[in-house]
């Protein structure tokens, strides 16, 4: 797994790119109590086409999308996944 440093590096992933984050403390914080729960903790995230990124597996519902400022600790998860 390869790792972004924190807050200096640019998003320079292409779209369809996955990787594991954590949303940061003052996005999670803004999320309503229930997506606080669902959100928490270590999530996989895609990119989208127009540059957001979305938590993966929620096309069927969750409509929230988030910046790649909102994630913490971003690492590229391996093209297997």
């Amino acid at each position: 797994m390869q790792f972004v440093q924190d807050d200096l590096v640019q998003d320079c992933f292409d779209c369809g790119n996955v990787v594991a984050a954590w949303l940061s403390p003052t996005t999670l914080g803004r999320l309503e109590p229930v997506l606080r729960r669902l959100l928490a903790g270590r999530q996989l995230f895609v990119k989208q086409p127009d540059g957001t990124w979305r938590p993966r597996g929620s096309e069927l519902g969750l409509a929230h999308c988030f910046e790649f400022n909102d994630l913490k600790a971003p690492a590229l998860r391996p093209a297997r996944y």
